[in-house]
């Protein structure tokens, strides 16, 4: 492939790129938990459920407790993410077949 159509291709992803600043790296979760209060409806096995973001981060996993109001938000910025990471990858390897080109 010649260096314009590279580059032509290399433009063309960078112009499917999501906006950074709304992106988050992780996965959504839903978690069934019991409160703690004794009189609560998940002492008798009603569970109260939750959606938290799971990251990991130098080996380790944190869980993020996301408010209702705010999942559907928080998807959204988990697919830019991914899809920028994506885009990421094929930029990579443009990159690569320009700099290796004789």
């Amino acid at each position: 492939m010649n260096a314009g159509r590279l580059l032509n291709n290399r433009k063309r992803a960078l112009n499917k790129i999501p906006k950074i600043e709304e992106s988050i790296r992780g996965s959504l979760v839903v978690m069934n938990r019991f409160c703690g209060k004794p009189n609560c409806r998940c002492q008798k096995g009603q569970k109260h459920k939750g959606v938290y973001l799971s990251q990991s981060q130098g080996g380790k996993t944190r869980m993020i407790y996301i408010p209702c109001h705010a999942v559907k938000k928080a998807a959204e910025h988990i697919k830019n993410y991914r899809k920028a990471r994506g885009i990421l990858n094929i930029v990579s390897d443009i990159n690569i077949k320009l700099l290796t080109r004789r």
